[in-house]
């Protein structure tokens, strides 16, 4: 009996048109970043496991995947972006800041999975973050790449979300809860896409007294508009720390009235659950969540993450966010009309003349042109019909008569027009007709 191999549990094999969509999303981050002036920081998906605990708080560390090399040495694959990117700054100390990265890479969690929502165990992170900016122009300056990235990858309609820590434990402050409950109800509230607002509220009462948790959930409850919001929380947070939370979420949403970006809310509940959050916390959520409740993007500030790696009282401003990919390919998966299932844009067959065709599509591959070729010799029929169910607008012909009149008979598999062209314009006619 022949063995069964399965694929691990949470994990995905992306191929034809979602590796197609994949590649194309990536490419895309990538010219939007470069346009904002990031450069691409590349670290290893295994870490030491101290740098891998080193934060991240108790639910994180528990999906922690680690291993032992044969030095039995501890080791990590990374969960983030962001600790590795902390790892790197504190061990190089020639960085020049403001330093811009970006980063697209695979990280890895043992947690639960939700493939209907995006979920994976290993999945692609597009990060941004700037070091070395304490001011708000920097969260701004995110804002605004991310309304472009997503305009670019056709998902316009999003709301913005942001809070701030320091706020927030002010507002928790407020309400009476205790330090060390402080973080567990962050958690708590960082829950509210899969447990919903009821659930939060369970959660809650089930470590925290009842007029605690009225009193947080009062709180945090936006107004109706941010003004108002922002109005409403000055009359309760009293605090330099708080008002200092507060005066930075005023300064970011002056910024991005500026640059009219009028989808940016102000959400006093909005909790992100890693300990390492110092400030500004931001979310991205699609209008339509009918196709995806969670966020599609999510980061924020965290001022003492390297200072922390370096030791001592060293602090480095930092913010930054992530795109989750399999998220965003999945949403466009479903708004795209159509999906390409191969990047060729020639297919070539030939009759008869095998040598002569490879030497062809060499010469056109030189060019540039997306150029494949039939290497089994099929009937021509065959051949066109595979092309047709890769998607691949056209086919060449090159039989006898073809070489002989250095010249290629390009089939449009959509309109099923056909014409002789002269090799040396094949790659001219094919761009020029793009489908």
């Amino acid at each position: 009996m022949a063995r069964e191999f399965k694929i691990a549990k949470g994990v995905k094999d992306w191929y034809g048109q979602d590796a197609i969509l994949r590649n194309e999303m990536k490419d895309i981050l990538r010219r939007v970043f470069e346009r904002y002036g990031y450069s691409p920081l590349e670290t290893p998906v295994i870490e030491r496991a101290e740098t891998m605990k080193f934060k991240g708080g108790e639910e994180i560390q528990k999906e922690i995947f680690t291993l032992k090399d044969q030095g039995k040495r501890e080791l990590a694959l990374r969960f983030d972006q962001t600790l590795p990117l902390a790892r790197f700054v504190a061990s190089n100390k020639d960085i020049k800041f403001p330093f811009k990265r970006y980063v697209i890479g695979e990280v890895f969690r043992d947690g639960p999975t939700q493939p209907e929502q995006g979920r994976y165990r290993v999945f692609t992170q597009c990060d941004v973050d700037i070091l070395g900016v304490k001011e708000m122009t920097a969260e701004a300056e995110l804002l605004a790449l991310a309304t472009d990235a997503f305009k670019e990858l056709g998902l316009g309609n999003i709301i913005i979300k942001i809070n701030n820590r320091k706020l927030l434990d002010c507002i928790l402050d407020y309400a009476g809860v205790q330090n060390n409950k402080k973080f567990k109800t962050i958690i708590a509230l960082d829950k509210r896409d899969k447990i919903g607002n009821e659930g939060v509220k369970k959660e809650l009462l089930s470590f925290m007294l009842k007029k605690i948790v009225d009193k947080l959930i009062s709180a945090i409850t936006k107004a109706k508009n941010n003004n108002e919001t922002y109005k409403k929380l000055t009359k309760i947070i009293s605090s330099k720390k708080g008002k200092e939370g507060l005066n930075e979420i005023k300064q970011l949403l002056d910024y991005s009235k500026s640059m009219s970006l009028d989808f940016v809310e102000f959400d006093p509940s909005l909790a992100r659950g890693l300990d390492y959050y110092t400030g500004t916390t931001i979310e991205v959520y699609l209008k339509d969540k009918s196709v995806v409740k969670s966020a599609v993007l999510a980061g924020g500030r965290f001022d003492n993450l390297i200072g922390d790696f370096i030791g001592g009282k060293k602090e480095i401003p930092a913010v930054g966010f992530s795109f989750g990919l399999e998220r965003l390919a999945m949403i466009l998966k479903d708004i795209k009309k159509t999906l390409k299932s191969s990047n060729t844009q020639l297919y070539l067959i030939p009759i008869n003349t095998a040598k002569e065709c490879l030497k062809i599509a060499r010469s056109l591959r030189k060019r540039g042109l997306n150029t494949d070729m039939d290497l089994k010799g099929k009937r021509m029929g065959q051949a066109i019909t595979y092309a047709d169910s890769l998607g691949i607008p056209y086919v060449g012909i090159i039989g006898e008569d073809e070489i002989k009149e250095d010249l290629i008979t390009i089939k449009n598999l959509k309109t099923r027009e056909q014409k002789k062209i002269k090799i040396n314009e094949v790659y001219k006619y094919v761009n020029k007709n793009k489908q």
